[in-house]
């Protein structure tokens, strides 16, 4: 049976470490790794492992120094700490891993790791840094940069930001379009909206505004959306804007 880098002849009672060296085990010690190598993975608990010694009619007053000497001798063929294939987990019993020494990693491995205080703050501190790391980046995202936004000055003297996102082709037809619909913007009689931005499509067939107002009762937003085939034609007369609610 391989355990690890040994081998565990079961038959001749026999263990070969990973360098070669074959040692003969006592009936102790074969009936021992025998019951930990069938739960290879599993924690076999120390009473179980005394009362398997007792049964061969052993005075169970010793039988917890046997045990204890057994578990000392097929540590030495198995590997010491911390990279032994025979562990010890606290308060319960013993476990008996099928990984070998080399890439055996206790932490990840055994059932039962414990940590000091110390460790366990720093792995709280260090989480909690973690946390706030990702929650600053969620709530504040980089903006994305319009192609084109200007301030202008309202009728009856207010001023609001009108910003438009169209895309990496901005060619001269849309600044035409971007250009009429500022001035159209800025002679509205009554413009309610602290700012407005619009985002054409990629096919310059949609463009959806967002309005965001300031109202008594907190901030307000709406959406309008426009098709169009020729949205330079289409949006030549102002009337559009009370149509569609940008203007009042």
């Amino acid at each position: 049976m391989q355990i690890g880098d040994c081998w565990f002849d079961a038959h001749e009672h026999l263990l070969v470490d990973a360098s070669g060296c074959r040692w003969m085990l006592s009936v102790d010690e074969y009936q021992v790794l025998s019951v930990l190598a069938k739960n290879q993975g599993k924690v076999v608990s120390r009473f179980e492992l005394i009362q398997l010694l007792s049964s061969y009619g052993k005075d169970s007053s010793c039988c917890d120094d046997i045990l204890y000497d057994v578990i000392k001798r097929l540590r030495t063929i198995l590997g010491k700490k911390p990279y032994s294939l025979l562990d010890t987990v606290r308060g319960e019993g013993f476990i008996l891993y099928s990984s070998s020494p080399s890439t055996h990693h206790k932490l990840l491995d055994s059932p039962t790791y414990q940590i000091n205080p110390i460790q366990f703050a720093l792995v709280i501190l260090v989480t909690l840094v973690t946390l706030c790391g990702i929650g600053m980046h969620i709530t504040h995202p980089t903006e994305i940069a319009p192609n084109f936004r200007q301030q202008i000055r309202m009728a009856n003297g207010s001023s609001s930001e009108v910003r438009f996102y169209t895309g990496q082709n901005y060619g001269v037809e849309m600044k035409s379009l971007v250009k009429q619909m500022m001035g159209q913007i800025e002679a509205c009689a009554v413009f309610p909206w602290q700012s407005i931005a619009a985002n054409v499509s990629a096919d310059r067939k949609l463009i959806s505004f967002i309005l965001r107002g300031n109202r008594d009762n907190g901030l307000k937003y709406q959406t309008v959306k426009l098709m169009s085939d020729n949205f330079i034609l289409d949006t030549s007369q102002p009337d559009w804007l009370t149509l569609t609610g940008i203007c009042r």
